[in-house]
This record gives structure tokens, C-alpha cells and sequence, in this order.
């Protein structure tokens, strides 16, 4: 028989289940790792949160967090399962040395209102951001430029020549690229 480990795995169900389905779930899971040999030290919901990516086009997800004795069949064969499931949109399994290394999932509640901050942040609505004074803008251009002193009157003035209009001549007389030479 192979050596039974310490492990924690947590794992992101789909937002559109209904809670009735969330806790199926951790039961079918925990049934599961029972069943080939895993001892349950202890399972804990993380309730529905904003995911820190899209997922599968899911910006929340509900996570759960199973802390288990195992071996490595059990491990196996719970992880093939989250492979199979369209259900779980991700999932990550930590093998821990002790028990007492173990962590918590910190319950958070949802993040009402926080969608709204976001758009507004999209949207361009930053609020006051005190004051600053750096951005974008002329000054920003100012500064790249600083080192490079004035412009010589004698460039501005061939840059004004050069504005001159040559569109007014009439065809016959514009002169061919070889004629400038």
C-alpha cells in the first residue's frame, strides 16, 4: 500500500451552479477521495469571488479547499475527475510535510459594487488623484526636449523656406530630381 500524504487541494467551480449543486459537488469529491482510501481532515468553502482572470469567459468562480490523508491513487484519480468535469474551471493540489503547515481559505464577501468601480476605471473616471504634477501632456514633451536646447533661428528660417509654395508653379516649370543636382 503506498504512503499516505498530507495534501490541499482547492478547486474553482463554475459560477452558474446553484449552491445546492457547489456543496453535490464537494460531496461527490470528498466521496470520491474516501472511497480510495483518503482520510478528510477537513473541507471549507470559499463562497463566490471575482476571479483574478477570465476563466472560460467566468470573471467569478466558487472556490473550495479540501485538506486530506491520501495516497497517490486517490490524488490521481480526483484529479482526472476535475479534468473530466466542464464544472471545475481550475484546480491546484499542495503536498504539505505537516499538518499544521496547513492553510485557510479567508472567507470574503462577494464583491458587490466593485464592478461599477472597474467600469467607471475603463471609462476614464479616475477621480482625484491629488496633486500630481506629471501626466500626460506638453510637459511630458518639454522634458524629453530640455536637453536639447533652442532651435537656431537659421534652421526655423530654412524650415520656413522650405514651406514655401511650390504647389503654385505650374508643371513645366517644377524641376526633375536630376535638374536639382
Amino acid at each position: 500500500m503506498s504512503e499516505q500524504r498530507i495534501y490541499e487541494t482547492v478547486y474553482v467551480l463554475n459560477p452558474e451552479m446553484s449552491d445546492e449543486e457547489v456543496d453535490a459537488n464537494v460531496q461527490n469529491t470528498v466521496s470520491l477521495l474516501e472511497t480510495h482510501g483518503a482520510s478528510i481532515i477537513r473541507t471549507e468553502r470559499g463562497g463566490k469571488r471575482r476571479l483574478a482572470y477570465p476563466i472560460e469567459k467566468q470573471r467569478y468562480g466558487y472556490y473550495n479547499l479540501i485538506h486530506y490523508h491520501g495516497t497517490n491513487a486517490a490524488l490521481s484519480e480526483m484529479e482526472r475527475m476535475f479534468r473530466l468535469s466542464d464544472r471545475v474551471l481550475r484546480y491546484l493540489t499542495v503536498r504539505f510535510e505537516k499538518e499544521e503547515h496547513l492553510t485557510s481559505l479567508t472567507r470574503m464577501g462577494d464583491d458587490d459594487g466593485r464592478d461599477d468601480d472597474r467600469d467607471d476605471r475603463r471609462r476614464g473616471d479616475r477621480g482625484r488623484r491629488g496633486d500630481r504634477d506629471f501626466g500626460r501632456g506638453p510637459r511630458r514633451f518639454d522634458d524629453r526636449n530640455r536637453d536639447r536646447g533652442p532651435i537656431p533661428d537659421a534652421i526655423m528660417e530654412d524650415a520656413v523656406d522650405m514651406d514655401a509654395d511650390d504647389d503654385d508653379l505650374p508643371d513645366d516649370e517644377m524641376k526633375s530630381p536630376e535638374e536639382l543636382d
